[in-house]
C-alpha cells in the first residue's frame, strides 16, 4: 500500500501557546498517511522535500502569508487545504489559493478530504462545511507531532470543550463552533496521560473551560487525582462561585484569565458581553483569594470608549488583584457583527490583514477620539500597568499570598514570581514601544533558526511510534462507548453528511 506525505502547518502571529487544531485533524487521519505538524515560528519549513497534501491553517493576521505558501505549493503540482477562522467567513476568498476551503470545526471535512484523496486528488475540491463532529467520538488530539518541548514546561496544550454559550459582537467564536459541547472525561484525562514527562504544568485552551458547571465539577474531581497545575479561560460569572473557585484551586488551578474588555459600562452592553464592570472588583479579589492568579484581557476603541478611559482603566487595575492583563485595540476580524458594522459605516481604516493582530494597531476610526489619541492611550496604559514599580507591588502582593499553587520547589516560588514579572515587563513593553516592536518582529524571523539540527536533518517529518489506541470504558456515565471512535479508525467517522460546493483548480 503506498504511503502518501501530509504536511500540517500553522501560521502563528505571536509566539503563542500550541494550537490543537492541527493536532486534532492529525488525530483523524488515515493511517495510509505520514504526518508532520509544522509551526513555521518554531520549525524551519522544509519545501523542497516531497509532499502530497498540505492543510494549512491561519488566521487574520497571517493570511497572505498563508495564501502566497498555499500559491506556491500548488505551482509544485501539490494538493493544498486551508482553514481557519479567516476563510471560515471568506471562504471564496480562500478558495482562490487552495483546492478546499475547510469551514468551521474541521474534523469530519477533513476525513472526507483525506478520503478523496485517497481515491483521486483531483476529488480535493471545494467548500466544505461539514456538521460539526461529535465530540465523544473523537481520538485524543496527535500532541506527539507538535514540537512540544519548543513551547516550555508550562503550557503543554489541553482541551475539554469546544465554543462559547456567549455572543459578544468582537469574537468570532459563534462562527468557528457549533455551540458549546464537552468532551468525555475520559477523553481529557488521556490527553493528560500522553503528555511528555518533562511537563509542569498544563493550559486548557478552551473559549470557556467551566460553561457547563456540571461538566466542570466532574472534570475538576478527575484532574484533582492528577495532581497537575494548570491554566484556564472562563467567563468572570464562573468566579462568583466561591465552592466553584475552591474546586478549581483543589484540582490543580493556577490561573484564570477572564476577558472583562472594559470598566466602560455602555461599551460592555453594545457589544453583547452580558456582564457588570461593577462586579470585576469583587470577582477578581475572589479569585485570588482563592490561590489562583486573576489574568485579565481588556479591549480598547469601542464607540463609547473616550480618551480618559485609560486612565480610568489603570485606576481601577491598581485598585485590584489582577496580577496579568493584556491590552489591544478592538479587532474587527472578517466575519464578525463589529466587522460588519464598521464596513457598512465606513469607518475601517484598513482591509490589510497584516494589521489585525490588535495591541496597539488601529484599523477602525474611533468614534469619540482619534486614531491617534486611541494607539498613544493603549500603549501609554500598557506600559505604565507593566512599569517597574507597578511590577514590584504585584510581585510583593502574589509573594504574600501562600495559597497560590507553586510550579515547583516551594523555595523558588519567590524567584519563579520574580521572572514571571520581569518577563512580562520586556513582554509588554516590546508589545507597546515602536523600537523594540521592530526588534521583536526581527527576533521572530530568525527564532526557528536556533535549532540548529533541523537544518542538519532537513526534513520536517520525525519517525514516531504510533500512539495507543485508546478506548471510552463502557461504564464512562453519560457519553459514547468506544464504538465510535473504532469506527473511526475502521474507516470512517459518525458522521452526517455535508455540503460540499465544488470548483475547478486553475
Amino acid at each position: 500500500m503506498r504511503r502518501y506525505r501530509l504536511k500540517l502547518i500553522t501560521l502563528p502571529w505571536e509566539l503563542e501557546v500550541p494550537t490543537l487544531a492541527l493536532a486534532s485533524l492529525a488525530a483523524v487521519t488515515p493511517k495510509q498517511f505520514d504526518i508532520a505538524i509544522v509551526d513555521v515560528l518554531r520549525e524551519q519549513l522544509f519545501l523542497e522535500e516531497p509532499t502530497d497534501l498540505v492543510g494549512i491553517s491561519a488566521s487574520t493576521p497571517t493570511i497572505k502569508a498563508a495564501y502566497a505558501l498555499a500559491d506556491l505549493y500548488r505551482a509544485r503540482g501539490v494538493t493544498v487545504v486551508i482553514g481557519g477562522h479567516h476563510v471560515t467567513a471568506l471562504p471564496e476568498e480562500g478558495l482562490e489559493h487552495a483546492d478546499a476551503v475547510v469551514c468551521g470545526e474541521g474534523e469530519t471535512s477533513w476525513r472526507r478530504i483525506c478520503e478523496a484523496f485517497l481515491v483521486s486528488p483531483k476529488k480535493v475540491q471545494g467548500i466544505y462545511r461539514d456538521d460539526a463532529p461529535d465530540l465523544a467520538t473523537l481520538p485524543p488530539p496527535r500532541t506527539d507531532l507538535l514540537r512540544n518541548e519548543r513551547y516550555g514546561a508550562f503550557t503543554f496544550p489541553i482541551v475539554a470543550s469546544r465554543g462559547c454559550p456567549e455572543a459578544c459582537g468582537f469574537c468570532f467564536a459563534k462562527r468557528m463552533t457549533r455551540g458549546y459541547r464537552t468532551y468525555p472525561i475520559a477523553n481529557v484525562l488521556e490527553q493528560i496521560r500522553r503528555r511528555p514527562p518533562w511537563v509542569r504544568a498544563l493550559y486548557f485552551v478552551d473559549d470557556n473551560l467551566p460553561a457547563d458547571p456540571d461538566h466542570a465539577r466532574e472534570l475538576f474531581a478527575a484532574l484533582k487525582k492528577e495532581a497537575v497545575p494548570f491554566g484556564m479561560q472562563a467567563r468572570h460569572e464562573f468566579s462568583r462561585d466561591s465552592g466553584a473557585l475552591r474546586d478549581a484551586h483543589e484540582a490543580g488551578c493556577a490561573l484564570i484569565s477572564s476577558g472583562y474588555e472594559s470598566v466602560n459600562q455602555p461599551s460592555l452592553d453594545r457589544q453583547g458581553k452580558r456582564a457588570e464592570a461593577g462586579d470585576y472588583r469583587e470577582v477578581i479579589h475572589e479569585i485570588f483569594a482563592a490561590g489562583i492568579i486573576p489574568s485579565g484581557n481588556w479591549m480598547f476603541g469601542f464607540d463609547q470608549d473616550t480618551p480618559d478611559t485609560f486612565a480610568r482603566t489603570l485606576a481601577f487595575l491598581d485598585e485590584t488583584d489582577l496580577l496579568h492583563c493584556s491590552f489591544t485595540t478592538e479587532i474587527p476580524f472578517p466575519g464578525t457583527a463589529a466587522w460588519r458594522k464598521y464596513k457598512a459605516e465606513d469607518r475601517l481604516l484598513t482591509e490589510d490583514y497584516d494589521e489585525y493582530v490588535g495591541k496597539d494597531h488601529v484599523v477602525v476610526r474611533p468614534k469619540e477620539m482619534t486614531p491617534k489619541q486611541l494607539q498613544d492611550g493603549i500603549r501609554w496604559l500598557a506600559r505604565s500597568f507593566y512599569s517597574v514599580p507597578r511590577a514590584a507591588k504585584r510581585l510583593a502582593k502574589a509573594f504574600g499570598n501562600p495559597r497560590l499553587h507553586t510550579l515547583g520547589p516551594a523555595i523558588l516560588k519567590g524567584p519563579a514570581l520574580a521572572g514571571l514579572n520581569a518577563f512580562q515587563v520586556w513582554q509588554w513593553h516590546y508589545r507597546m514601544f515602536p523600537p523594540l516592536q521592530a526588534f521583536y518582529q526581527r527576533l521572530l524571523t530568525v527564532y526557528r533558526h536556533r535549532y540548529v539540527m533541523d537544518h542538519v536533518r532537513r526534513t520536517n517529518f520525525r519517525v514516531l511510534p504510533e500512539p495507543e489506541s485508546w478506548a471510552l470504558p463502557v461504564e464512562e456515565k453519560g457519553f459514547h462507548t468506544s464504538q465510535g471512535y473504532q469506527a473511526s479508525r475502521a474507516g470512517g467517522l459518525r458522521v452526517h453528511s455535508g455540503q460540499v460546493a465544488a470548483a475547478p483548480r486553475p
